[in-house]
């Protein structure tokens, strides 16, 4: 009766670990799927941030290529009134004109986008530049900060361009740090492609802008960020100076940016996605890995009273993952004698109750003294897994109950000669 309740309550058990096994799968999937969404993310996003820009840059030369000629003039000389006042305060001077208003200047509708940055050398393509340096305007893209100048060029000017950096969801100006003197970067304004050479790189205090005033008969554009990048505690400033458009310079051929932002985060994603695809298969082969016994007899269907060739972990039918060690186990014992090489796997293990002993720990050596010094009967595993005594690579099964062998799945048996295998 006892044994009759014993395999119900086994019965019952089994649903229960086909359950567990299934969430635990779906649960390493769904893991495995946020991991890898949250790996590509800063790619993806970044793309989709590049193809807004690009619409929205098409968007702004369209518009600019339908302004009338006057209307473009009148742009441009509300402009260069709106840099000759910020000059006028550098210097301490009165300015006498009309004060223009700020939010109107360059503006063609209401995005307040007045022209857009590229920067070929760091991979920054056509961001676009709005009015002012709100949080709001740098998520958008490159602002520009109103104490200064307008970027339109010209001499005693100097705009100032701000933009975050190491930003998960926009690149913008997180290499900013690479370029060096003598690098370049472009501006388009309505009609007007400017051109600046970099000949200042420095890092400075937050509140610290001295250098940002307006040089006389100069025309500078600075790029400003923080820095270190995820540190933020102070402000990188790159500033260039305009040179001729058409003016080839020795490093605009060089690019900084080779192994950016998005070359390591496509590196670390191929080297966890090839790490994970080989633990995939070790996974998989490992639970489908042939195991070898060798005896007198084919064996399709063995039974626990199969188990002459005895082991380390007491009563139980034993098999190795070697064949060479399983070959050599049975010679000792029947040195000449015709042996069978008998091949099998072992399925669905992981609904035995078991033990794996992945290496020679300490557990694993008090477990062997039990079974040699008292004569230990191991009666709650029905699968003990633990390294060979003998073979360094090697690992042996004992299987020891009928249930355990119910789940060997017999694949051949091939008679053995003199130790090797007959043809």
């Amino acid at each position: 009766m006892k044994f009759i309740q014993h395999k119900a309550s086994q019965k019952q058990q089994r649903p229960k670990k086909k359950r567990r096994l299934i969430l635990r799968n779906a649960l390493s999937i769904l893991l495995a799927i946020i991991a890898l969404g949250l790996l590509f993310y800063p790619i993806v996003v970044n793309f989709m941030v590049a193809q807004q820009n690009l619409t929205t840059i098409q968007n702004y030369r369209a518009q600019v290529s339908k302004i009338p000629a006057q209307k473009e003039h009148e742009l441009l000389a509300s402009a260069r009134l709106y840099n000759e006042y910020i000059y006028a305060v550098s210097q301490g001077v009165a300015f006498k004109k009309a004060l223009p208003d700020y939010n109107k200047q360059l503006s063609l509708d209401e995005s307040g986008m007045m022209g857009y940055i590229a920067i070929p050398q760091i991979n920054v393509r056509n961001v676009p530049i709005y009015h002012g340096d709100s949080e709001k305007i740098l998520f958008a893209g490159v602002g520009h900060i109103p104490q200064t100048s307008l970027p339109i060029g010209g001499v005693n000017t100097h705009a100032v361009l701000p933009a975050h950096s190491g930003r998960i969801n926009n690149t913008l100006f997180t290499e900013l740090d690479k370029l060096k003197l003598g690098d370049v970067f472009y501006l388009s304004v309505l009609d007007l492609d400017l051109k600046y050479k970099i000949d200042n790189i420095k890092v400075v205090d937050p509140k610290d802008i001295s250098s940002l005033n307006v040089i006389k008969g100069k025309d500078l554009v600075t790029l400003v960020t923080c820095y270190p990048t995820g540190i933020n505690n102070k402000r990188l400033l790159v500033t260039g100076e305009r040179v001729p458009y058409n003016q080839k310079l020795p490093n605009e051929a060089i690019n900084r940016n080779s192994f950016g932002y998005n070359f390591w985060v496509m590196l670390a994603s191929g080297v966890l996605a090839l790490l994970g695809l080989v633990i995939l298969l070790y996974w998989l082969l490992a639970n489908q890995r042939p195991l070898y016994q060798v005896s007198l007899e084919k064996l399709e269907k063995p039974t626990l009273a199969h188990d002459s060739l005895r082991g380390d972990f007491g009563a139980g039918f034993y098999l190795v993952t070697s064949k060479s060690v399983a070959i050599a186990q049975a010679e000792k014992i029947y040195p000449d004698q015709p042996l069978y090489l008998n091949v099998y796997r072992l399925r669905k293990h992981k609904e035995l109750s078991r033990w794996i002993f992945k290496n020679k720990s300490e557990n694993w050596k008090k477990y062997l003294s039990k079974v040699k010094n008292s004569n230990f009967v191991d009666k709650e595993h029905e699968l003990i897994i633990g390294p060979h005594p003998t073979a360094r690579k090697a690992q042996q099964y004992c299987l020891k109950s009928p249930k355990a062998l119910d789940h060997l799945h017999y694949l051949k048996s091939v008679p053995l000669r003199k130790g090797k295998e007959q043809s």
